[in-house]
C-alpha cells in the first residue's frame, strides 16, 4: 500500500469529527460528438463526529430550483439512526428509523456515483472495498489552491486517479474513466455469475441492462473536506422537504 493512502486511511480513522461539501459528476460519451454525450450530477454533504453521530445528505441535479430536486438523508445521532428520500410517487416525505447505516450507504452509492461510500468507507462507517487500495504516485498537482499528490492505478477498460493533499493527507478528489462495451459486459455477466461474490455485488451486475454499443464513463466526485470541525447537533436533524 502507498504510504500516503495508508496516512489518508490513519487520518479518517483517528479523526474526532469531519465534514464536507461535495459532487459527484458522471459523464457518459457514447460518441465523439458533443450532443453523443450526457451528464448526471450529484450534490452531496457529510457531516461525522465520533463516535456515533453521522449524516450523509444529496440530491439528483435536475431542472428548476434546487429544493425540487429529488433529494435523500440518513443520519444517525443520540435517539437512533433515520433516513427519509423524497419519491415521485408518494406525496409526503416522511423521516422513518432503520436498522444501520451500512445498508443504506451502500445501496445508493450506484445512485450517486459512489459518494455515498467514499468517505464513509474511509470513516469505518460502512464495509466496502477501498478504491484507494492499489494506488500509486504518479506526480502532483493544485486541487482548489491545495498542493496534492496525484496516485493512480489501472483498471480493467481504464483507469482510477485519487487527488489527495500533501499538507494534510485529505482526499481532495476522485476520476475513474471505464470503456464500456457489449464484450466487457458479456464478461462481467459470466465473472458475476460464476464468482463467489457478496450478494449485493453480483446482483447489481446482472441487473445493468446490457449494451448494444460502445460508451466511455468518466466519475469525478469533487471534496471540499475539513478535519476536526465543531458540529452542532443540529446538523444531525436534517428536515425533510415540505
Amino acid at each position: 500500500m502507498s504510504d500516503i493512502v495508508a496516512r489518508t486511511q490513519a487520518l479518517y480513522a483517528g479523526c474526532a469529527s469531519y465534514s464536507d461539501i461535495g459532487e459527484a459528476s458522471v459523464v457518459i460519451a457514447r460518441g465523439p460528438k458533443a450532443w453523443q454525450r450526457t451528464t448526471q450530477r450529484f450534490p452531496f454533504q457529510t457531516a461525522f463526529v465520533r463516535p456515533a453521530r453521522f449524516l450523509f445528505e444529496w440530491k439528483t441535479m435536475g431542472v428548476g430550483p434546487n429544493e425540487q430536486w429529488p433529494h435523500a438523508a440518513l443520519w444517525r445521532n443520540a435517539r437512533g439512526v433515520f433516513q427519509w428520500q423524497t419519491d415521485p410517487d408518494v406525496r409526503e416525505c416522511a423521516v422513518r428509523p432503520i436498522g444501520s447505516l451500512a445498508e443504506p450507504l451502500q445501496a445508493w452509492s450506484a445512485s450517486c456515483a459512489g459518494a455515498s461510500v467514499l468517505v464513509p468507507g474511509l470513516l469505518g462507517l460502512c464495509e466496502v472495498p477501498s478504491s484507494l487500495d492499489g494506488l500509486q504516485l504518479a506526480g502532483e498537482d493544485e486541487i482548489d489552491g491545495r498542493r496534492a499528490h496525484r496516485l493512480e492505478k489501472s483498471l480493467v477498460g481504464g483507469v482510477f486517479v485519487a487527488w489527495i493533499g500533501v499538507e494534510r493527507p485529505l482526499l481532495l478528489r476522485t476520476f475513474q474513466r471505464l470503456r464500456h462495451s457489449p464484450e466487457r459486459d458479456a464478461a462481467l455477466r459470466q465473472l458475476a455469475a460464476r464468482t463467489e461474490l457478496p450478494a449485493e455485488v453480483r446482483e447489481a451486475v446482472l441487473a445493468t441492462p446490457s449494451l448494444d454499443s460502445e460508451r466511455i464513463v468518466e466519475t469525478t466526485i469533487f471534496l471540499r473536506p475539513e478535519l476536526d470541525p465543531a458540529l452542532s447537533d443540529a446538523v444531525f436533524e436534517p428536515q425533510p422537504p415540505r
